[in-house]
């Protein structure tokens, strides 16, 4: 197992995407804790690791809240001594228009978003400059690339992420201390398939704006956490991985053309 008497937190993994990356890390070893603002779903993701086998724990947190933090990391340090990994998943998002957004709305956005996880990754770094090693994994989105109607915050908070990312990369080389982002696709969440039902976004339309054709799952982000977190990505740091069947990469129309080789 790669992650074997390492401790890793991953933040938001009550459900979705950071569900399936604590899941994955508890598979290969590590001993994870779930963060989560929603106990009930922290406490779930827990019993769902120990029935494979896994070692795990639950904390109830709002990692955008201070206070919140440091109990959190207290108890890390009370029960496990150390951390390894920390993998900054929260995130939320407000759909509307930019002139019917509300302050508080901003800053709800980006306090989820992005002060998140200049506190978790605080907290961690004192723990990790300490030993002179550590990864930190911050999840961003396709929609920080550019301009997305009617997600101003979100797509905002998100192009930060990346630059966060770079800067700590920057600052912690010399230390030991990993970090990147992961910036996901179109990803098969319960929340994205809840969205397609009522109406709010369309399946059919992510699906060919994606040059693979299909849209992720949460697996498909997990292991790109834990391939960020191997010692197989030693000598990368500070950069932005794109989980998003070739999102990033196609810059045609706003439906890509269906079409067959011909290769005869």
């Amino acid at each position: 197992m790669e992650f074997q008497n390492k401790v890793a937190l991953v933040t938001g993994s009550g459900n979705g995407i950071g569900r399936s990356i604590a899941m994955a890390f508890a598979r290969e070893g590590a001993s994870v804790i779930i963060a989560d603002i929603d106990e009930h779903d922290a406490i779930k993701t827990k019993q769902e690791i120990e029935q494979l086998g896994g070692k795990a724990s639950a904390f109830r947190a709002d990692v955008s809240v201070s206070n919140d933090v440091q109990q959190l990391f207290s108890f890390i340090k009370e029960n496990y001594g150390t951390l390894d990994i920390l993998v900054n998943n929260v995130g939320t998002t407000i759909r509307k228009p930019i002139v019917h957004f509300t302050e508080e709305e901003w800053d709800f956005v980006f306090d989820t978003n992005i002060k998140s996880m200049f506190l978790c990754a605080k907290e961690a770094g004192k723990i990790m400059l300490k030993k002179q090693s550590g990864v930190v994994v911050n999840i961003s989105s396709i929609l920080g690339l550019g301009g997305v109607s009617r997600r101003l915050p979100y797509a905002t908070s998100k192009a930060a992420v990346d630059s966060f990312t770079k800067t700590i990369a920057c600052e912690w080389a010399l230390d030991g201390i990993r970090v990147n982002t992961i910036a996901p696709g179109y990803i098969l969440t319960e929340s994205l398939k809840g969205a397609f039902e009522q109406g709010i976004l369309s399946e059919d339309d992510m699906v060919r704006r994606t040059p693979q054709a299909h849209l992720g799952t949460p697996d498909n982000i997990a292991d790109a956490a834990l391939f960020l977190s191997s010692d197989k990505a030693a000598f990368i740091t500070g950069t932005v991985l794109y989980v998003d069947g070739g999102y990033a990469a196609y810059n045609g129309p706003e439906v890509i053309p269906s079409f067959h080789h011909n290769l005869e």
